[in-house]
């Protein structure tokens, strides 16, 4: 569990795997957008807060069991010898395994008491039937775990578009026969989750078939390493609630005028997204005497994207959220413009988080996130009633700030000290991001084999 390999790729084969991770996150928020406008069309409104409710309670609860699977298995995966991968396979499936069915245990105990009065008896089974699926969850974050730390990002970005892309077709068939139930959402959402975890298992058949054994000394390692980072699932579950509710506190216009601005920057939150994706395997595998210099490229790469991308957004915003929403959210292009610069904050937080990671240091994640949370608390406490939903984009830009700047002091005393000028894209920087973008226009296609790093892996 000691070896440290480095993946050969360089830094071409990264721009590329980067450029179409960024894609795949692109179609998965244009298909969410479009399964939205279908559920508020086809539902009424109280249905469709039923079906939100039963998903958000969902995905709380496995937010609270899921102790970081995947960052784990990245971890563990890029750094143990060959001769131990059986064991750490075994070991990290068998703790997936169990993580999905406490979940589930969880989520029905409490679920009478949350569905009681909202739902009719067919629609209750559907219910139960779709928190049964919540144990697919925490394999998916295993098996996409390990692919990332073998550099095999298709499967991934195939399913992160096709799942929902499956679900929202189902959906527009519904919705055009007048078909369109919560309970039907429900019985289609299960069915794709438990169909969705097949590509997964067809990727891993080797592992599968090869056996291993649980081992208590891999287990202590993963679960110490994911749990130092836990308490910011907790942090980030328990901030967006409270968040969103002081904001509907305002009216419940003012949250749907929030939530417009927040969605607006949709594309842009997809650029740091995919570089923080694509690098924290490459950094796992760091020589540690390189990480800084690694680091620092993912930096301006992140700043450079990011800058690009939210001047455009920025210039775009004053006629693209009417256009696309309707007059009537007029008052949320300010709100979208406040909440700019909080992507390339919170993106340049994401890989510096990723470096620390990757030398085992976790606990940053826990403090990290309740910096952020705190000072966007603590900030719409004090200007969301004079300042609106402008007080409550400023409230989350300063949390945005905060969380960067207590990863910038950690990864100053753990790793190494950052100059400003690390922070400045270089031209070799937009030259190569150019190349990148260009080649990937030009083929549209997977990575081929030739450009996989050395130890990355076949492609799927």
């Amino acid at each position: 569990m000691e070896s440290r390999t480095r993946a050969g790729g360089g830094v071409s084969s990264l721009l590329r795997q980067t450029l179409q991770t960024f894609m795949s996150m692109s179609g998965f928020m244009f298909i969410n957008v479009f399964s939205a406008i279908l559920l508020s069309r086809g539902l009424s409104p109280d249905d469709r807060g039923v079906y939100l409710g039963i998903t958000m309670w969902n995905g709380l609860i496995l937010g609270f069991c899921d102790i970081g699977i995947y960052i784990t298995s990245v971890y563990l995966w890029s750094r143990c010898r060959e001769k131990d991968r059986k064991d750490v396979f075994m070991t990290l499936l068998v703790w997936a395994v169990g993580t999905g069915a406490v979940c589930v245990g969880v989520v029905a105990l409490f679920a009478d008491w949350m569905l009681r009065h909202h739902l009719q008896a067919d629609e209750k089974l559907m219910a139960y039937l779709f928190f049964a699926s919540s144990i697919t969850g925490p394999l998916s974050s295993l098996f996409s775990g390990i692919l990332a730390a073998e550099q095999r990002f298709s499967t991934v970005n195939l399913l992160r578009v096709g799942i929902p892309a499956v679900l929202t077709t189902c959906w527009l068939v519904y919705f055009t026969a007048d078909r369109l139930s919560i309970g039907m959402c429900l019985a289609t959402t299960s069915a794709i989750s438990f169909l969705g975890i097949v590509p997964y298992f067809w990727q891993m058949r080797t592992n599968l078939k090869a056996g291993g054994r649980f081992r208590w000394s891999i287990f202590k390692e993963g679960f110490w390493y994911g749990l130092k980072g836990h308490g910011s699932s907790v942090v980030n579950v328990v901030g967006n609630s409270s968040s969103q509710l002081l904001i509907f506190a305002l009216t419940p216009a003012a949250l749907a005028y929030y939530q417009t601005a927040s969605s607006a920057l949709g594309i842009l939150w997809a650029l740091p997204a995919a570089i923080g994706v694509t690098s924290f395997p490459d950094l796992v595998k760091e020589n540690p005497k390189l990480l800084h210099d690694r680091t620092s490229r993912f930096i301006r790469l992140t700043a450079l994207c990011t800058l690009l991308g939210g001047i455009l957004l920025g210039l775009a915003e004053p006629v693209l959220i009417p256009f696309l929403f309707g007059q009537a959210y007029i008052a949320s292009v300010l709100p979208g413009i406040i909440l700019l610069p909080s992507v390339l904050f919170s993106g340049l937080s994401s890989i510096l988080a990723g470096a620390l990671n990757s030398t085992g240091r976790t606990l940053h994640n826990s403090i990290a996130d309740a910096a952020n949370v705190g000072a966007t608390l603590l900030g719409m406490m004090l200007v969301l009633k004079p300042w609106g939903i402008s007080g409550a984009a400023f409230s989350v830009l300063m949390g945005a700030i905060m969380s960067f700047n207590v990863r910038l002091v950690w990864y100053g005393r753990c790793i190494r000290q950052i100059k400003p000028s690390e922070f400045l894209p270089s031209l070799a920087d937009l030259a190569a991001l150019a190349q990148s973008a260009l080649g990937i226009l030009r083929k549209l296609k997977p990575i081929s084999k030739s450009d996989m790093p050395a130890k990355g892996g076949s492609l799927p």
